[in-house]
């Protein structure tokens, strides 16, 4: 998934990686997009923006793969989710938080439009189409959270692993390759348990054939098992 630098020489207008929000603008929103905005190539493993640091912009991941967690009082991070092409980070910058809520880094060779929050909030005022589709993104993103919170707060450890195979190994990411770009530590911290659980769940799950385990790579065998886990917690 190298990204291409053919991106950066292009202007919103001929973008081939646009979200569909952006098919809603003219081409003059579009234009007024590019010269507000700043592409930068991220490589694996830099970080895009930092909990608590300023917030400038809106992120958009035109490709690439991003992580985004939050950094906890005791030096542990709980892993939110993982932000593929045509996605955004750091929505609430809008909603007048001056500072970003979570971290963000560039799991693979990135390719980030970063996009001036005043610029973007002009925008929004005079499209309204746009603003309802930026809105049905950010409560999508929201609507995750909830659900991660309600996994980490209310389940037991192979309930909350559970919710976590089930999102990695949904549909969204098989053009991806995944399992290739995180290791056991990331599945933990999505999971919030330790590392050593969840080695130890993920060879007890492999050994009742619930899961095929292939190196770093994690294929779900019995989906109707694993939805079980997660539903009794």
């Amino acid at each position: 998934m190298a990204a291409s630098d053919n991106l950066l020489v292009k202007g919103c207008r001929n973008c081939q990686q646009q979200s569909t929000c952006f098919n809603i603008l003219i081409p003059e929103e579009l234009d007024f997009i590019s010269q507000h905005k700043e592409q930068i190539i991220f490589q694996k493993g830099e970080n895009i923006c930092k909990q608590g640091a300023f917030a400038n912009y809106v992120m958009y991941v035109a490709e690439g793969l991003v992580k985004t967690y939050l950094e906890t009082a005791n030096e542990k991070t709980i892993n939110l989710r993982i932000v593929k092409d045509s996605e955004f980070v750091g929505f609430s910058s809008l909603c007048g938080t001056k500072n970003y809520n979570y971290s963000a880094v560039s799991l693979t060779r990135s390719i980030v439009c970063l996009l001036d929050n005043e610029s973007f909030k002009q925008l929004l005022m005079k499209n309204g189409q746009f603003s309802v589709e930026i809105m049905r993104l950010y409560c999508r993103n929201e609507e995750h959270i909830y659900k991660k919170l309600k996994s980490i707060g209310y389940k037991y450890m192979l309930g909350r692993l559970a919710d976590t195979l089930l999102y990695l190994c949904n549909p969204g990411f098989d053009a991806y390759d995944i399992f290739k770009y995180i290791n056991r530590k990331d599945i933990a911290d999505f999971s919030c348990i330790s590392k050593e659980s969840t080695i130890k769940l993920l060879t007890d799950l492999s050994l009742n054939n619930m899961i095929k385990l292939n190196g770093p790579r994690i294929e779900i065998l019995d989906k109707p098992g694993i939805q079980n886990l997660s539903i009794k917690g």
